[in-house]
């Protein structure tokens, strides 16, 4: 199967020497789907979570919570790219408890392909898959980390400083996605964005 044979290669599940997958991994082998999204469509929603594995192409996230200060008015909470192949993204609001109502729109920022398989059929693997199950904990580990990451760029760094950091740790992306999903994940306006860049490159022009 080919997306079956897709994601052990996304993932690097590479069975070593004397290996042998357990029943519970193998089971997946029909369940995973390939999606292709092209550019500017959203990430269509299913009856239940799902777990998502980027084959290639660039993702955007944007959350908003509802309720609070601002009852029934969106709050962005922090926006997030997906760009390395092999990143793991599920609706974590979907699956956890939240004082107030999250949404999370995932558009593709360029033609994008995914792997996706239930998050209940991963869940059963992971306990008796090993290798599985301590690749999904680092990958989760890596987004948590990431996360705190951009939580604290965007509350401590100045916007140049923030597009700067951007450059160094999304490389190529300035040049393959629109610069206003940039600006909104840089949390500056692209008018912002457009007089940093300038400033930059007539820097560099001396």
């Amino acid at each position: 199967m080919k997306e079956w044979e897709e994601l052990k290669e996304t993932l690097g599940l590479i069975p070593k020497a004397g290996y042998e997958p357990s029943d519970a991994f193998r089971s997946l082998e029909g369940r995973v789907r390939l999606i292709r999204l092209k550019k500017g469509t959203a990430l269509p929603e299913t009856p239940m979570p799902e777990v998502y594995i980027l084959r290639s192409g660039v993702l955007y996230c944007a959350v908003e919570q509802y309720g609070g200060a601002g009852e029934g008015t969106p709050v962005p909470v922090i926006d997030n790219i997906l760009w390395k192949p092999g990143t793991m993204y599920f609706d974590i609001h979907r699956v956890t408890e939240s004082a107030y109502p999250v949404r999370e729109r995932v558009i593709a920022a360029e033609d994008s392909v995914l792997l996706s398989l239930p998050i209940h059929e991963t869940d059963a693997v992971n306990l008796a898959e090993r290798q599985l199950f301590h690749l999904y904990a680092k990958r989760h580990e890596e987004n948590l980390t990431d996360l705190w990451t951009r939580k604290n760029v965007l509350q401590y760094m100045s916007a140049p400083e923030r597009y700067e950091w951007f450059l160094e740790n999304y490389p190529g992306l300035i040049g393959r996605i629109q610069h206003k999903l940039i600006a909104s994940f840089l949390n500056m306006t692209p008018v912002s964005l457009s007089r940093i860049r300038h400033r930059m490159r007539e820097a560099d022009r001396g």
